[in-house]
C-alpha cells in the first residue's frame, strides 16, 4: 500500500509540473525588442520579416589615418625589430638589412625621433637580462648612428626579460623575445 501511495504522489506531482510548464511556454514568446509579447493578435502571421543586415567592406581610402599612424605603419612595413642570437648583442647580416631600411625611413622623416626597446628571453637573472637588453638596444642605436642618424633622435630602453613579446617556455618563444624593437616617439 505504501508503494502505491508513493507512485500516486509522484504521478500527481509530475502532471502538475507538466501542466505548469505548458502554461509558461506561452509567456516565453518575445517581441522584436526582446520583451514579452503580451498582446499578440492570434490572427496575425507568426512570420518575422528580416531585412538584410550585412557588413559592408570599407575601402582603405575611406579611412583617414593620422600622420603618426601612417608613419608607424610605414615603420612596421620597413621592419620595426631585429633579432639576436642567444646571449648576443651583435648585429647579424639579416638585422643589418632591416636596420638599413630603418635608416632610409628615418632619413626620409628627419622630424621624428625613435625609442629602441631591448628585450631578452626569460633565461638568466633579471639584472643580467636588463644589461643585455641595454646592449642590444645600444647596438641598434650605434648602427643607425654609424649610418648617419643623429644620436639625439634615438633613445634606448631595456626591458630585459620583464616584458616578453611572446609568451612561452620553448626555443621558438625565446628566439622571438631576443629582440630590439623600434618605436616612433609621439
Amino acid at each position: 500500500m505504501f508503494k502505491f501511495s508513493k507512485i500516486f504522489i509522484i504521478i500527481i506531482s509530475l502532471s502538475f509540473f507538466i501542466s505548469c510548464t505548458k502554461e509558461n511556454k506561452d509567456n516565453l514568446l518575445l517581441d522584436a525588442e526582446g520583451g514579452n509579447a503580451e498582446n499578440i493578435d492570434n490572427n496575425s502571421s507568426n512570420e518575422i520579416e528580416v531585412s538584410e543586415n550585412t557588413a559592408q567592406p570599407i575601402e582603405m581610402e575611406e579611412v583617414e589615418l593620422t600622420v603618426e599612424e601612417k608613419l608607424a605603419s610605414e615603420l612596421i612595413d620597413v621592419g620595426d625589430r631585429v633579432f639576436f642570437d642567444y646571449d648576443e648583442s651583435t648585429i647579424s647580416t639579416e638585422s643589418a638589412e632591416t636596420l638599413n631600411k630603418q635608416y632610409q625611413f628615418l632619413s626620409r622623416n628627419p622630424e621624428i625621433s625613435i625609442t629602441i626597446n631591448g628585450h631578452c628571453d626569460e633565461r638568466g637573472t633579471r639584472e643580467y637580462n636588463l644589461a643585455l637588453g641595454e646592449r642590444r638596444a645600444s647596438s641598434v642605436k650605434n648602427y643607425l648612428v654609424s649610418l648617419g642618424i643623429e644620436t639625439n633622435r634615438i633613445t634606448v630602453i631595456s626591458y630585459g626579460k620583464e616584458k616578453p613579446t611572446v609568451e612561452g617556455h620553448n626555443d621558438w618563444a625565446w628566439a622571438q623575445n631576443r629582440t630590439a624593437i623600434t618605436y616612433i616617439n609621439n
